[in-house]
């Protein structure tokens, strides 16, 4: 009976795997990225990417203030293990606060999570300002090492 058992169990591993590449092969390229935005004059995002058994979260938040020192937070990961496929690499991370007055900042990131501050030469949204923007996108490529 136990034989059997993990031969049940080997079965179901093999068949789960084969089912995730499929999906996840048409989901994941050579390149990966994971982009969040928000309007202001506070900014809140979130995403959770991948696939079972490994989950990673993202965030961005931030706020613009009226002729003043705003900032912005993004958190991410390095790296993202995708099962059957491989694992996907950080290039950069990329911001952009933007409103419709023409302002725009952008910033380049080498790790994952990071903060910024910047001055902010407008009245903010809910002073009757522009309406402003914060987009974070973090670029992935798949690393050459095989699968995962």
């Amino acid at each position: 009976m136990r034989r059997w058992t993990k031969v049940v169990v080997v079965l179901l591993f093999v068949m789960l795997n084969a089912a995730m590449a499929g999906r996840t092969a048409a989901q994941w390229g050579l390149h990966y990225s994971v982009v969040l935005s928000d309007d202001g004059p506070e900014f809140y995002d979130t995403a959770a990417v991948g696939d079972w058994p490994f989950y990673y979260y993202f965030k961005l938040w931030g706020e613009v203030d009226s002729y003043s020192t705003s900032w912005y937070e993004g958190k991410g990961t390095s790296t993202i293990a995708v099962l059957a496929i491989g694992i996907y690499y950080l290039d950069d991370a990329r911001v952009t606060v933007s409103n419709t007055a023409g302002f725009r900042l952008h910033r380049t990131y080498s790790q994952a999570s990071f903060t910024g501050t910047f001055f902010y030469p407008f009245l903010d949204d809910l002073d009757g300002g522009p309406r402003s923007k914060l987009t974070i996108g973090w670029y992935y490529t798949r690393g050459t090492g095989g699968t995962y």
